[in-house]
This record gives structure tokens, sequence and C-alpha cells, in this order.
């Protein structure tokens, strides 16, 4: 019987890596993005993405994407919340659009797909949950106002449904890596020094290390970091 991994923002970045870790562990992937270009390039590279376009922030979306995906499996192994922008600016020139682009994907978007992902999930045998959060979502760092709000609550919002989905042998771990090497840093037109960077490999690999533990042991957090701190 297949293994089905649900992973937002697939397309690129840690998202990407995540949707090769899995299929190399013989996971059908269902691979929801914003862009249908991304998603056909995807799709061309590998025979087990089930493809969906989905505005994470969007309830009317989600809603849709789900009736989708049950067209396509009743049961969900792995859910990975790995959607994410970020803008950095002075909280003072923050906009409003900017401030709730951010909280809606970052934020909201985790609780709607999760929600709704739930009861796939406890069809399962062995369900986890991912959360890509962020060191900055334990540490305030300057021009990240609307980033560092999405990501402590998003650290918050994993920390109490990893207590509510004990009673559903669901485990649930943060994942907090520092500065990661993906096309984020060329869309924000940063100065960061990129070669220094986690790769986006890391990341996936220490999802499924902890995905692969026994059934009676949970890596509730996980923390990454580049050698030279968090930049």
């Amino acid at each position: 019987m297949s293994r089905f991994a649900l992973i937002t923002g697939a397309t690129k970045g840690i998202g990407a890596a995540l949707v090769e870790a899995f299929i190399e562990r013989q996971f059908e992937i269902i691979a929801v993005a914003k862009t249908q270009q991304r998603l056909d390039q995807l799709t061309r590279r590998f025979n087990s993405i089930h493809p969906f376009v989905c505005d994470v922030a969007s309830v009317a979306d989600v809603t849709k994407t789900f009736e989708a995906i049950r067209s396509v499996t009743h049961q969900i192994d792995v859910m990975i919340n790995n959607a994410g922008i970020g803008y950095f600016e002075p909280i003072t020139e923050t906009s409003i659009e900017h401030w709730q682009q951010t909280i809606g994907i970052n934020l909201t978007g985790a609780f709607l797909m999760t929600q709704r992902a739930i009861p796939l999930l406890r069809q399962s045998d062995r369900p986890h949950i991912f959360n890509i959060v962020s060191t900055a979502g334990k540490k305030g760092f300057p021009n990240c106002g609307a980033y560092s709000a999405s990501k402590f609550g998003l650290l918050g919002f994993t920390e109490v449904l990893r207590e509510e989905m004990r009673a559903f042998n669901i485990k649930v771990t943060a994942v907090i890596p520092g500065a990661v090497n993906t096309p984020f840093w060329e869309e924000q037109n940063s100065n960061f020094d990129t070669s220094k960077m986690l790769e986006t490999q890391d990341v996936a690999k220490a999802v499924l290390f902890a995905y692969e533990q026994s059934l009676n042991n949970t890596i509730e957090e996980i923390t990454l970091k580049p050698s030279i701190g968090d930049f």
C-alpha cells in the first residue's frame, strides 16, 4: 500500500528537497504550490507526484484542494507545512499588505491545511506532521517583524497541536532551521553569503530522520544552524 506525503511549497527550496527525499523512500507526493508552471516542472521530473495549485491562505482554495485530494487518497502519512514567504523591512515600513500576506501564508495557511489534513492523517498507522518554522520563530531579528511574528505563532501553534494530537497517535515536530540556501534570498535582493548557509538537503535529511524513529519515540523539535551561526 502506498504512503502519501503532503508537502506545501513543494516546488522549490526546502519543499523541493523534501519531495525528492520522500520519493527516494517510495512515497507518493501530494505536491501543493501556488504556481502551475512549477508544478508541471516537478511532475516532469517525477512520476509519483499528485500536483495541486493552492493558495494555502485561502479558505476556498484549501477546501477545494482537499476535495480533490480525497479523489487520490483517503490517507495521508506525512504532512509538511513548508509554504512560506518573508519580507525584510523595518516594522515602521511594513505595509498592511505585506503583514497580512506573511501571516496568511506562514501561519494561517498551516492552520487551514493541518485542520483539513487531520482526518486523513488519522487513517495512517504512522502519521506525522512537520511544521517548518525558523530560528526567527525563537529569536527576534531586525527587519523581520512580520516574518518573526508568523514564525513565533507557528511554533506556538505546533506546540498546542502536538498536545492535542497525542490522543490520535499523530506525531508533531517543529523544524527550526537557521538560514538555508534557497531562492528566498535572491527574491529579497539580500546580500547574505548563501555559501555559508544550510543546504536544503540538510533540512530534508533531518525531517526523514525524525520520521523514521520508532513509533514510541517522537523528536518534538529540530534546530539546525549554519556552523557560523544564524546567518
